[in-house]
């Protein structure tokens, strides 16, 4: 047999050393996706480039406007309202590691907007409302794996002369924490009214005799 089985050895462990450098540097990389986000963004707020000052990230198509929100279920859930107003718009959301757990286009969606509530897994028993909000809108709980992450939604532009168009539909996307109690309507108590007189009994009037 000679050498024969230490150079197989070698391949296999050289094999098994590669694969697991392969899909480890991201979790040592100092430049990834939140890092290069989180340097100029806060959390849990919707980020839309305006052509001056934007995140922006390697390798990002020119023809698409992407906007990005940094969520993090430490303290509550987080909401999210996202317009797709063309088949082509896409909202992901990912976890910090870029592992992406929710997916949804636009020519998927029912509606021109989508909402929904991402939520920590030991905080779902706690939910009340599934499907309806406390307002009576439709929402779509994510239950996410990690506590922090990324929201992009990408829009492609079929123009430059639409670029301006799709920033502004984009700013009306929203990514922010949940309210701590659903807000209720006041309602303004009538005041009472008086207690109804009753009426006074007429003196009878006596017959002439």
């Amino acid at each position: 047999m000679g050498n024969w089985p230490w150079v197989l050895g070698g391949i296999v462990a050289g094999g098994i050393i590669h694969i697991l450098a392969v899909f480890g540097i991201s979790s040592f990389a100092e430049g990834d996706a939140w890092s290069r986000l989180a340097a100029t963004m806060p959390h849990n707020a919707i980020v839309v480039p305006d052509g001056k000052s934007a995140p922006t990230l390697p390798f990002s198509p020119p023809d698409v406007v992407t906007a990005y929100c940094l969520y993090d279920l430490a303290d509550r859930n987080v909401i999210v309202r996202a317009p797709l107003s063309e088949p082509a718009w896409t909202l992901a959301v990912s976890t910090r590691s870029g592992e992406n757990f929710y997916l949804v286009a636009g020519a998927d969606s029912k509606r021109p907007e989508v909402r929904l509530l991402l939520i920590r897994r030991d905080r779902l028993s706690d939910e009340a409302s599934t499907e309806k909000t406390s307002e009576g809108d439709d929402q779509n709980i994510v239950v996410a794996p990690a506590e922090t992450g990324i929201v992009a939604i990408r829009a492609p532009i079929r123009g430059e002369s639409f670029r301006a168009q799709t920033i502004r539909e984009l700013q009306q996307a929203r990514c922010e924490l949940q309210p701590v109690e659903p807000l209720v309507a006041s309602v303004a108590t009538p005041p009472e009214e008086p207690p109804a007189q009753q009426p006074q009994a007429r003196p009878k009037r006596r017959g002439n005799r």
